[in-house]
């Protein structure tokens, strides 16, 4: 691939990633949590643990984190003998950073490479859930294992594992 094609390309993933990060962005500004909380779904950083208990977004993550990256990220994130640990990669990078890496993928060593997920709708639109939910386990409030969603929040909770 000549470097004018993968300028292309890169320009193409950026764009579609600026694309769904926009309307993730504006589909969870509009979920409501009542007031009681004060999260801001807009702000990828955004998370609340409450005993163990997480919001639908940072579950939503969770929930997203397990089927599409868990494979080579280990459990609960903390990394594996071939893919880095994302809860460290959450305290290090800026949530663009991180989306870009997941979006475009990324040459870690020679012969390691971390995939794009740019023809993946579900972990694209899930950016923002993805970066919270290693966000909370990098801050220390959010254990390992499966959380559950804040009972106040549960019709907010996403119903089916996607």
């Amino acid at each position: 691939m000549t470097k004018r094609c993968k300028s292309r390309r890169f320009t193409f993933i950026a764009a579609a990633l600026g694309a769904t990060l926009v309307a993730s962005g504006l589909s969870l500004a509009f979920a409501s949590d009542n007031g009681r909380y004060g999260i801001d779904y807009g702000d990828p950083t955004a998370f609340i643990v409450e005993e163990g208990n997480v919001d639908p977004g940072t579950y939503q993550g969770y929930l997203v984190f397990t089927r599409h990256c868990m494979a080579c990220h280990g459990p609960d994130g903390l990394g594996s003998s071939f893919a880095p640990s994302l809860v460290k990669a959450a305290e290090r990078r800026s949530f663009a950073e991180f989306a870009q890496t997941i979006a475009g993928g990324r040459d870690v060593l020679p012969g390691q490479v971390m995939p794009s997920f740019a023809d993946d709708s579900t972990v694209l639109s899930n950016i923002p859930n993805i970066y919270r939910y290693m966000t909370a386990r990098a801050s220390g409030e959010l254990g390992r294992g499966r959380p559950r969603v804040i009972e106040a929040m549960q019709e907010e909770a996403p119903e089916n594992d996607q």
